[in-house]
C-alpha cells in the first residue's frame, strides 16, 4: 500500500522566478514519479499539478507572513489529521513541531551568510527559523556541493543528514526554435538573467559592459524583475551615455525567454554568491555560450562547459567578453558543449532521485 506523502509547495507565487521557478519543477517532477510508489498531498497552488490530493491555502495565508504563521501553526495539525507519513518541505523550512519525518530543501544559506545581499525580512525569516528546521528534518536536500559544504562548515549541519541532488532544466523548451513576439532585439546582444538585485553583481557586468562596447558593436540586454536595492541601478541603465547600449526588458513572459537566449552572443552570469545558478543551464539548453563568474556554485553547475572570470574583477569579465563576440569558433565550441551538458540535467532525474531518497527515509 502506498505511503502516504505531503509536499510543502506553499512558497510558489505567480509570477515565479528564482527558487520559486525551481520549486515548481522540481515538484511537478516530484509527483510524476511518485506515482506507484506514494499517495500525495499536495500543499499549495502549483499549475500542472496532478497529486492524489491538493490543498491550497487560505486566503489569509497568501501574505509571506501568513504563510510563515500557518507552516508553523496550522500545518503541523493539518498534517496528523491527514494521515500523512512523510513530509517533504520544498523550500527552507518547516513545522518546528511534530514528529512525522521530514525531508527539507536548502536552495541556499546566503541571508545567513551574507545578510548584506538579501531583503531584512527574508534575513529575518531565515534566522528565525532556518536552523530550527535544519535540526528538527531528518535529512536536508541541496542542489550544489557547494551548499552542503556551507551547511557543514557555517551550521555544523552532520555530513550524513545532507543529500545533493542537481536541479534539472526543460531542455525541449529551450532547445525548441523561440519566438520573439513582438520584441524588437538589436542584432548582437549579451544577455543576463534574473532579478535585479545585489548579489548579481550587475554594477560590475554594467562596467565590464562599457569597455567591451569600446571595441565591439554589441548591445548588452538584461530581463528581469526589479528587485529590491535596484533603484540606482536602474537608474543607469536610463542613463546610460554609451558607449553602446543597454536595455532592460523588465520581466518577460516564459514563452519569449528561450527565443532571447537562443539570438545571444553570450549569457552572462556575474554573481556574488548563488546556490545553483538555474538561468545557466537554462542558457545552456537554448544553444546560447556562457560566462561566470567564479562563484563556487557556478563553476559546479557550469562544469567547464563555459568561459570563467573573477567575480570582482571587470576587466575579466570584458576579456571574456571580447573572446566570444570575435572569435566564432570558440562560440560555437561554448554552444555545442553547454548544449550537451543541459541535455543530460532533466527534473524527471531529479523528481526520481528525490523520490528514492523519500522511500529510503
Amino acid at each position: 500500500m502506498p505511503r502516504h506523502l505531503a509536499i510543502d509547495a506553499s512558497v510558489y507565487r505567480q509570477p515565479a522566478s528564482g527558487v520559486q521557478l525551481a520549486v515548481h519543477h522540481a515538484v511537478l517532477a516530484e509527483l510524476e514519479a511518485c506515482r506507484g510508489i506514494f499517495d500525495t498531498l499536495l500543499l499549495g497552488s502549483l499549475p500542472g499539478a496532478q497529486p492524489s490530493v491538493q490543498y491550497a491555502l487560505p486566503g489569509w495565508a497568501q501574505s509571506v507572513a501568513g504563510r510563515i504563521f500557518w507552516q508553523q501553526f496550522h500545518l503541523p495539525a493539518l498534517l496528523q489529521k491527514a494521515g500523512v507519513e512523510l513530509l517533504h518541505a520544498q523550500a527552507y523550512t518547516m513545522p518546528l513541531r511534530g514528529k512525522i519525518p521530514v525531508l527539507l530543501n536548502v536552495h541556499d544559506i546566503i541571508a545567513l551568510e551574507y545578510p548584506q545581499y538579501c531583503s531584512w525580512r527574508n534575513v529575518c525569516h531565515m534566522r528565525a527559523l532556518l536552523p530550527g528546521s535544519l535540526r528538527r528534518a531528518k535529512l536536508c536536500l541541496v542542489s550544489t556541493r557547494h551548499v552542503a559544504q556551507r551547511l557543514r562548515q557555517l551550521l555544523q549541519v552532520p555530513y550524513d543528514k545532507i543529500e545533493v541532488l542537481p536541479w534539472g532544466v526543460d531542455f525541449q523548451r529551450f532547445s525548441q526554435p523561440g519566438t520573439l513576439g513582438s520584441l524588437q532585439l538589436p542584432e548582437r546582444y549579451f544577455l543576463f538573467v534574473g532579478n535585479l538585485e545585489p548579489k548579481k553583481n550587475l554594477e560590475l557586468l554594467l562596467q565590464a559592459y562599457a569597455l567591451v562596447a569600446e571595441k565591439s558593436a554589441c548591445s548588452l540586454l538584461i530581463v528581469g524583475r526589479a528587485a529590491w536595492k535596484s533603484r540606482r541601478l536602474l537608474q543607469k541603465i536610463r542613463d546610460w551615455p554609451g558607449p553602446g547600449r543597454i536595455l532592460w526588458l523588465g520581466r518577460l513572459d516564459d514563452a519569449l525567454l528561450p527565443g532571447v537566449y537562443q539570438r545571444a552572443l553570450a549569457f552572462i552570469m556575474p554573481s556574488l554568491e548563488e546556490g545553483f545558478g538555474l538561468p545557466v543551464l537554462e542558457a545552456m539548453a537554448a544553444g546560447s555560450a556562457v560566462i561566470h563568474s567564479d562563484q563556487a556554485a557556478l563553476c559546479e553547475v557550469a562544469a567547464n562547459k563555459a568561459l570563467c572570470f573573477n567575480a570582482r574583477k571587470a576587466d575579466e569579465l570584458a576579456k571574456q567578453m571580447l573572446r566570444v563576440s570575435q572569435d566564432s569558433s570558440l562560440r560555437k565550441e561554448l554552444e555545442e558543449q553547454g548544449r550537451e551538458h543541459a541535455r543530460q540535467q532533466t527534473w524527471q532525474k531529479w523528481g526520481e532521485g528525490a523520490v528514492q531518497i523519500l522511500k529510503n527515509m
